[in-house]
């Protein structure tokens, strides 16, 4: 039996959470256990991980922050060593065997991992760190880990030169969930509670209001479509953030002063994200930056034709003109023309649709994730 102690540095149930748990499910019945380390703090992720049966232990980590931020910094120096000599405790208490450093700013587990002399991977998933943050942790990254692991190879090419070796892994889709052939979809209910007609076509897109997912982009590809004659409905989903409350605000004048308010609607958060990607007759991901956008591979799990901005992992889920189109990012022109040849065009965007389906299906399954994590930590094991 190997024991990996896989750490993250939020308490919220997010992607890289739900990937441990997903992944830690399967490993068990593959003679590998798995045992977090979380952060204490609200969220769902230690109440999730314990009812899949995960061995949780729960510590007091603080961020290392932009250099600004003086009192979140102090917090990070004066909690750092407390944290490291728990996590230390719990690697020779519970015998693990080598160490998975979830995130990037996970620099408690790292050195603990390495006081202990036990192998470490440090998984790297976002390209939006602090340039002076991102810099510590690249540097760290190369003297401190067995193992780099990286969201997308975009991620890699983000943090570390050509000459750095690394393994992608990359986030697993449900694809039994984000499946139009087992979905109980009611295409008339969904219309009517988004107030879209039944004769109306779709360009939809899902991100929390956020100005790296840029929707005013969007909008502005949508008047140009609009001003052509083309009638849509133009759902975004995606939470309302408290912090962004001042771009949201922006963004409704933009809608305003485009005159889209009866084309575009503001939806907010929903979970029932496959039944509304059923409805879509094109997803658009117009987002400015990204690390491997997992909505993307929802979407063409769910056979939905994509246009998706060529940022981040983008391109490595898109890889060429028979799975989607790729268009440049702050380009609302470009996206507006890509956007119009997808609905002038059904026959060919369901079959760039259906092959989306399929490389989902054998690139960003969950089987593939547990492969190449079984993979990872076997290697890891073996060289130790």
């Amino acid at each position: 039996m190997i024991r990996v102690l896989s750490s993250v540095t939020d308490p919220r149930l997010g992607g890289p959470q739900r990937r441990i748990i997903s992944v830690a499910e399967k490993l068990r019945n593959r003679g590998i256990e798995v045992e977090v380390v979380v952060p204490d703090g609200k969220g769902k992720f230690v109440e999730t991980a314990k009812e899949s049966g995960l061995n949780t232990h729960i510590i007091k980590f603080s961020r290392l922050r932009s250099p600004n931020e003086i009192y979140g910094n102090l917090q990070f120096f004066r909690d750092f060593l407390p944290a490291v000599n728990q996590v230390s405790k719990i690697i020779g208490d519970r015998n693990i065997d080598l160490v998975h450093a979830n995130m990037v700013v996970n620099f408690q587990t790292a050195f603990a991992s390495v006081l202990s002399n036990t192998p470490l991977a440090w998984h790297f998933n976002d390209t939006l760190t602090p340039t002076p943050v991102k810099q510590v942790a690249s540097w760290l990254g190369n003297h401190w880990a067995d193992e780099l692991i990286v969201a997308a190879d975009a991620v890699h090419d983000y943090y570390f030169d050509s000459k750095t070796p690394s393994r992608t892994i990359y986030a697993p889709v449900n694809i039994d969930r984000f499946n139009l052939s087992t979905v109980s979809i009611d295409e008339k209910s969904i219309r009517s509670d988004l107030g879209i007609r039944p004769d109306v076509p779709v360009v939809g897109t899902v991100g929390n209001i956020n100005p790296i997912k840029g929707h005013k982009y969007l909008l502005q590809a949508i008047s140009e479509i609009v001003d052509n004659g083309r009638n849509i409905a133009v759902p975004i989903v995606g939470s309302k953030l408290k912090s962004r409350h001042d771009y949201f605000e922006g963004l409704c004048d933009l809608r305003a002063e485009l005159d889209l308010e009866n084309t575009v609607e503001f939806v907010g958060f929903r979970s029932d994200i496959p039944e509304i990607l059923s409805l879509f007759d094109v997803f658009v991901l117009p987002s400015i930056a990204e690390a491997c956008p997992m909505v993307v591979l929802e979407a063409m799990a769910m056979k939905c034709p994509v246009v998706a901005t060529d940022v981040g992992g983008v391109p490595e889920e898109i890889p060429d003109d028979d799975h989607g189109w790729i268009v440049p990012p702050k380009d609302s022109t470009t996206l507006a023309a890509a956007i119009q040849t997808v609905l002038d065009n059904p026959d060919e965007g369901h079959r760039r649709a259906e092959n989306a389906r399929d490389r989902v299906e054998s690139e960003f399954s969950l089987t593939a994730c547990v492969d190449r994590h079984e993979s990872l930590y076997r290697s890891m094991v073996d060289e130790s």
